[in-house]
């Protein structure tokens, strides 16, 4: 036998007797002593609400699982894309981002008590990220969520983030409503008014939803911000209520189109350039085949940039449709809401200083091909604030 090394059981007994009967005295001594371990509980009214709207809105979060498939003759590949949604019926209509499901081959949804379950895409809208799903849901205690009002919220405001982060099950994380921006897509030229916050949120949380402290759902959480720290977005819910009725009567969004990028005129600009300028809605590109190019539009020619932001200077300005003015991006707003596809309207443009009108009928905004998305956790890339131009 060699000196000092164990051959037998008796010695590794010894060791571990010893063992226990030092941890018996430790526990003793810390009794003695008055110390005890107890866990921690919330005690804030604040940590007490966090707790609640969780047990709540997770019931109503759901896992979004899409499988996608390349059809091509030399690599036919598939893959998997993540994400989340948010229930809202007990019909098994289910709100998510329409980053995560378009294009997909097969989509699967997990309820919050495992069960797994295929779904069925009724509608997409990648102008604004949206789209809606449905499963037939079984008899249980799954919740529908309560829609809030996203034109109340303040900067300031607590907001509560749910979702799957990287499918690795439910995260919840909290912030506050930083700020209200435009923010431009990256699929198409386009403008929309986003929820900014503080809230963390990662690839897999897209769809998922964004609530206020009284559980209700206020936004559809999109994207984060990669080259920043804690800037999130997510999608104001009262703009998601505006499309519900399209998305399930015709699965898609039906917009009016005149076929025109624009920007409206700033102050900057007048000051720069010695043009006939007024305010409105400055036409720098016409689109081929669109109801703007067959009534003689015309859109810029010039090509310039004005503090880093690019302009197509010399087209049409649209300063009013139907004598309602549209020299501000509110006016526009205002009465882009009240045209209709296959409508027809009169502009009011300004053309190298002189005024004229021009009877137009709009058509339907073409929707942008689904496409099968590359293989990522999230396919929606991080999107950026600034200005981008208005479709039209």
């Amino acid at each position: 036998m060699i000196p000092g090394r164990f051959t037998g059981r008796r010695p590794y007994r010894s060791f571990w007797r010893t063992c226990n009967l030092l941890s018996l005295s430790l526990c003793l001594s810390l009794g003695q002593s008055g110390l005890s371990v107890q866990a921690a509980t919330p005690t804030t009214p604040d940590e007490l609400n966090n707790i609640r709207v969780y047990k709540h809105i997770a019931r109503s979060t759901v896992l979004i699982t899409s499988a996608y498939m390349s059809h091509h003759h030399v690599t036919q590949a598939s893959w998997k894309g993540i994400g989340s949604g948010v229930l809202l019926d007990d019909q098994g209509v289910i709100l998510t981002n329409a980053h995560v499901v378009d294009g997909t081959a097969r989509i699967t949804v997990t309820l919050h008590d495992g069960k797994r379950l295929p779904a069925e895409l009724v509608g997409s809208d990648p102008l604004t990220d949206v789209a809606l799903l449905r499963v037939l849901l079984p008899k249980s205690s799954v919740v529908a969520a309560q829609l809030g009002d996203s034109d109340k919220l303040e900067i300031g405001q607590k907001v509560l983030a749910i979702g799957h982060p990287f499918g690795l099950g439910y995260a919840f994380s909290t912030g506050i409503v930083s700020g209200f921006g435009k923010v431009m897509g990256t699929k198409q030229e386009n403008i929309q008014r986003t929820i900014q916050t503080t809230a963390p949120i990662n690839p897999g949380n897209s769809g998922g939803p964004l609530v206020d402290s009284d559980g209700r759902v206020i936004g559809i959480n999109a994207t984060v911000m990669l080259e920043a720290q804690n800037i999130s977005f997510a999608i104001p819910i009262n703009a998601v209520k505006s499309i519900i009725a399209d998305l399930h009567t015709h699965g898609r969004v039906i917009r009016p189109w005149l076929g025109v990028k624009g920007k409206f005129v700033t102050d900057e600009l007048r000051n720069l350039f010695a043009l006939p300028l007024v305010d409105g809605l400055l036409v720098l590109d016409i689109e081929d085949g669109s109801p703007a190019e067959k009534i003689g539009l015309r859109g810029g020619k010039l090509d310039v940039v004005i503090e880093g932001e690019p302009w197509v200077l010399g087209g049409d300005i649209i300063v009013a449709i139907n004598d309602q003015a549209t020299q501000t991006s509110e006016q526009f707003a205002k009465v882009f809401r009240q045209l209709k596809a296959a409508q027809s309207v009169e502009l009011t443009i300004m053309r190298e200083g002189e005024s004229s009108m021009r009877t137009v009928t709009l058509g339907e905004r073409p929707s942008p091909p689904n496409q099968a998305q590359p293989p990522s956790l999230d396919a929606l890339p991080a999107l950026f604030q600034g200005v981008g131009f208005v479709p039209f």
